[in-house]
């Protein structure tokens, strides 16, 4: 992984449990430190070396890659609340997703990437998406703790349904949206998502979204 010219760098490696004991005290501990960055992947997913140096380039507190859904559909993995819809009701956004990588033909293309060089229009705000490979500021943390939380042993992280094993994710980019930190994914930087031997990627999205379309007349935006 390529890292900033004079950065430090620390790895934590969790193990698969409970949210609130994987995420929640890796935060306590990196905030017990003077880092300033988080930078979350998942062992199920692949990057390219400069993907840290593609987010941070973007200067944004929580910023992440594009990751598609592990299994067909592999849909992109970028939520977003509508207007007219209740501010908790999330739909992924595949159109506007899709035609971006038919603008983009080169990059529809198996495994993880980063595009050079980097589109102006690549970054999108979400209404949450995955931590698989997340660049995460110290302010978001520490924000979320005093001004929404307000209290030390916090949990920024907490399932939807605990029992159930509902996910976390959401959750956070509430809180993170509440304290003033939009969260952003970077459709120029691709991690692959891991099933089996072969990480899903735009190809996967694109190949499932051509077949999904019983009116598609081949050309991208044209339907007959």
């Amino acid at each position: 992984m390529e890292l900033p010219a004079g950065a430090r760098k620390t790895f934590k490696q969790s193990l698969a449990g409970s949210v609130r004991y994987v995420w929640n005290d890796t935060v306590r501990e990196f905030l017990a430190t003077d880092a300033e960055w988080i930078f979350s992947t998942h062992h199920d997913v692949s990057y390219v070396p400069e993907t840290l140096l593609r987010l941070l380039s973007w200067v944004k507190p929580l910023v992440n890659a594009l990751v598609f859904m592990r299994h067909n559909p592999a849909l992109p993995q970028i939520w977003q609340t509508y207007d007219g819809q209740p501010d908790d009701h999330y739909a992924m956004r595949i159109n506007d997703t899709r035609e971006w990588f038919y603008r983009h033909k080169e990059y529809i293309r198996a495994g993880a990437f980063v595009m050079n060089p980097r589109p102006d229009d690549a970054l999108v705000p979400v209404g949450f998406t995955a931590t698989a490979c997340t660049l995460i500021h110290r302010s978001v943390f520490v924000d979320i703790r005093d001004k929404l939380l307000k209290q030390d042993n916090c949990e920024w992280f907490l399932c939807d349904n605990e029992l159930s094993g509902g996910g976390e994710d959401r959750r956070f980019y509430e809180y993170a949206r509440a304290v003033g930190h939009e969260g952003y994914v970077d459709r120029s930087c691709v991690a692959g998502h891991i099933a089996g031997d072969i990480p899903t990627s735009s190809l996967d999205f694109i190949a499932w979204d051509s077949v999904s379309d019983f009116h598609n007349t081949g050309e991208p935006g044209k339907e007959g």
